[in-house]
């Protein structure tokens, strides 16, 4: 007795996807920029810095990278962690994108917490924000809205910053400066917005 079954198709090898997959990828980070995730960072420090098309990113040298904007942390909301007190201000750092918080400690809502959620105040990414001094440090002077949003700037006096339209659209083009409180932290050539990204760990 004999039993038919249907011969299963041959499938093509791994390696036959991978190009197809790779330029995906490659035509996405041209178009949106780079993606990068703290989280990945958070869960393994010491593995090379690289996006999902195998670029080397967020390179201390001097290297510039250009990365994307994770929709879901504008769209939705940043998920923060405290990040340490300086300057007479509270930091915090969202977990995912990188995107930085700083508030006078007299005035910060979130004094007491060590993590929490926040949506983006988009008054502010419309229209501008209302801006004071902070410190001057790293060769620029640093600012912060009332929201938090932090900017590093080579102007000293500015009472408020816009975004300009090549942010918006292309994303931020961001190169190390300094590292500070367990992170590595970058800065938008283009419209000074910060971004701290957890840090490898160095040998002691």
């Amino acid at each position: 007795m004999y039993i038919f079954t249907k011969r299963p198709e041959p499938r093509p090898p791994a390696s036959a996807a991978r190009p197809a997959n790779g330029l995906l990828a490659w035509l996405s980070c041209a178009t949106f920029g780079h993606w990068v995730d703290n989280r990945m960072f958070r869960v393994a420090p010491d593995a090379p810095r690289r996006c999902r098309c195998d670029a080397r990113v967020l390179q201390e040298d001097g290297a510039e990278t250009r990365i994307r904007h994770i929709l879901s942390c504008f769209l939705r909301h940043h998920s923060y962690r405290a990040a340490g007190a300086r300057d007479g201000h509270h930091e915090y750092v969202c977990t995912r994108c990188g995107h930085p918080l700083l508030f006078e400690a007299g005035r910060s809502p979130y004094a007491h917490k060590t993590s929490f959620r926040k949506k983006a105040r988009y008054l502010c990414s419309l229209f501008g924000h209302q801006v004071h001094e902070v410190v001057d440090r790293e060769g620029f002077t640093e600012y912060a809205c009332g929201c938090g949003h932090t900017f590093l700037k080579r102007r000293r006096g500015l009472a408020r910053i816009t975004h300009p339209l090549i942010c918006v659209t292309a994303g931020h083009f961001v190169r190390f400066i300094a590292h500070r409180g367990g992170y590595a932290e970058y800065v938008c050539r283009n419209c000074g917005h910060t971004f701290c990204f957890v840090a490898a760990r160095r040998p002691v």
